[in-house]
C-alpha cells in the first residue's frame, strides 16, 4: 500500500504539470472568477501524470481545455465560465481513491476520467457523492454499465476489437498470434477479438498473456513467430512495448508482419511508434475509436478549437471524447437550468439523443435550448447517442504513420462493418 503521503505528492505533481501546460494555451479557456459575477464551475480531470501510463495525462488535459475553451468562449453555463482542477492517479488503482476524494475537496460539478485502468477503483463514487463523470477508454466490463451518474463518449473496447479483427481480414492477414499484457484493460480485448477474428474465417495461431514490464519477451516472440503469423494483435504499457518491440526488431520480427495495437498505440510521435523503430511506417497499425464528422461543423469547429488552444491541428488521441464530455454536460446543465449534478444528470440523453434538432456546436446547441428546442447533440467524437448502459457506439480509424510518426488514415472502419461482423458470429 502506497502512503497517504506519496499520493498527496503525486496530486501536487499533477497539479504543477497542469499549472506548466497553461502557458502553451490551457489558460485561454479558463475564467477569472472576479471578472464574473457567479463563482466559476469547477470542471475535474483525474488522470495518471506519473507511472507507466502518464501519456494519457496529456491526452486528457488536452481534451479537457479544448472543451473548456468551446464553452467559455460562448458565454459558460448559466452566467459560470468554467475553470478546471486535475488530480493524479498515475493508472494505479490504489492511488485511485485517494485522487478522487482530494478532487472532491475543489467540488466539482463533472468529472472527465479517469482512464480505464482506474475506472473500477472508483466507480462507486461519483452517485453517492453528487458528481457526474465521464469516464475515458473502452473498458469491456462497463458494457453493461448501470451506474446512473457515469457515462462515456468513447466506445468499447469490444467494438475496437472488431475493428482490429475486421481491418485485418480485409488485407487478407488470417494467422494471428496475439501479445496482450496481463493487465485487465488489455486482456479485455482478447475474448471479442478471438471471436471476431474466427468468426471471419481467421486462425489465431498463439496466445500470450504478457507479464508486464518484464526484462525480455524473446521467448514469447520465439513461440509465436514459430507459428508463422501474418499479423500480431497487441495491448501493453509504454515500457512493456518498448522491451518487447526491441526484442522483436532484434529477432527480425519487424520486417514481414503487420502488427495491430489499440487506440494507446495510435498517438502521432508516440513512445508505440518510436518504440517500434523504422517500419513503423509499413507495418504497425493502430486502432482508434471515433466518428469524426463534418455535419454540422462539429468536427471542423472542434479543430479550430484544437488550434486556438494548442496550436496545433495535430491531434491527440481521445480529445475529442473529452471536448464532447464537457460541451455535453454544459448543455445538460442550460436544459435543466440548474448546476446540481443530481438534476442535470438526468438531461444528458435529452440533449445527446434524438429525436431533436441536430447540432454540433456549443454556440448553435444553445441558441436552439433557448428556443425551447429538443435537440440532438452530434460532437466532434460522432453522434453521442447514449444506449442503456451509458455507452456509445462509433466506427474506428485504422491508423498508421508517415516517415516522421504523426498519422495517416489507412482505413476507416464503419459502424454498419462492425454490426456485419456481429452477423456473422463475432
Amino acid at each position: 500500500m502506497k502512503s497517504n503521503g506519496k499520493v498527496r505528492g503525486r496530486i501536487v505533481l499533477s497539479l504543477a504539470m497542469v499549472t506548466a501546460l497553461a502557458g502553451v494555451g490551457v489558460s485561454a479557456g479558463v475564467a477569472n472568477a472576479s471578472s464574473n459575477t457567479k463563482a466559476p464551475l469547477v470542471v475535474g480531470g483525474i488522470f495518471p501524470f506519473t507511472g507507466a501510463k502518464s501519456l494519457l495525462s496529456k491526452w486528457g488535459v488536452h481534451g479537457v481545455a479544448v472543451g473548456v475553451y468551446e464553452v467559455n468562449q460562448h458565454g459558460g453555463v448559466l452566467g459560470h465560465k468554467l475553470t478546471t482542477k486535475y488530480v493524479d492517479d498515475a493508472a494505479d488503482s490504489v492511488d485511485a481513491l485517494p485522487a478522487f476524494r482530494q478532487l472532491m475537496l475543489s467540488h466539482p460539478s463533472v468529472i472527465i476520467g479517469p482512464f480505464s485502468p482506474t475506472i473500477e477503483a472508483v466507480i462507486n463514487q461519483f452517485q453517492p457523492n453528487d458528481v457526474v463523470d465521464f469516464m475515458v477508454g473502452g473498458l469491456t466490463t462497463l458494457d453493461t454499465n448501470k451506474n446512473k451518474f457515469v457515462f462515456r463518449t468513447s466506445s468499447s473496447d469490444s467494438n475496437e476489437s472488431l475493428a482490429m479483427a475486421q481491418y485485418a481480414i480485409s488485407k487478407g492477414y488470417k494467422t494471428a498470434a496475439l501479445l496482450f499484457d496481463n493487465s485487465a484493460n488489455s486482456q479485455g480485448f482478447v475474448p471479442p477479438l478471438e471471436k471476431a477474428f474466427k468468426a471471419l474465417g481467421g486462425k489465431i495461431v498463439y496466445d500470450a498473456s504478457l507479464t508486464s514490464d518484464a526484462s525480455s519477451y524473446n521467448s514469447e516472440l520465439l513461440a509465436a513467430f514459430s507459428k508463422s503469423p501474418t499479423v500480431v494483435f497487441d495491448s501493453m504499457d509504454t515500457q512493456t512495448a518498448a522491451t518487447l518491440f526491441g526484442n522483436a526488431q532484434s529477432l527480425g520480427y519487424m520486417t514481414h508482419t503487420v502488427w495491430i495495437g489499440d487506440d494507446l498505440q495510435s498517438a502521432p510521435q508516440g513512445d508505440y511508434a518510436k518504440s517500434f523503430g523504422p517500419t513503423a511506417t509499413t507495418n504497425l497499425v493502430a486502432a482508434l475509436p471515433a466518428t469524426p464528422t463534418t455535419a454540422n461543423g462539429a468536427y471542423n469547429h472542434f479543430l479550430a478549437d484544437y488550434q486556438a488552444v494548442w496550436r496545433t491541428t495535430s491531434i491527440i488521441p481521445t480529445t475529442f471524447n473529452e471536448y464532447d464530455s464537457v460541451v455535453l454536460s454544459a448543455l445538460a446543465m442550460t436544459a435543466a437550468n440548474s448546476t446540481d449534478p443530481k438534476v442535470w444528470v438526468n438531461d444528458i440523453i435529452k440533449v445527446s439523443n434524438p429525436p431533436g434538432t441536430s447540432c454540433g456546436t456549443y454556440a448553435t446547441c444553445i441558441a436552439l435550448l433557448k428556443k425551447h428546442k429538443k435537440i440532438d447533440y452530434n460532437g466532434a467524437a460522432g453522434n453521442d447517442n447514449f444506449n442503456k448502459y451509458h455507452n456509445v457506439f462509433s466506427g474506428f480509424q485504422m491508423l498508421g504513420f508517415t516517415s516522421s510518426l504523426n498519422n495517416k488514415l489507412n482505413a476507416y472502419i464503419t459502424p454498419a462493418q462492425l454490426a456485419a461482423v456481429v452477423a456473422k458470429g463475432g
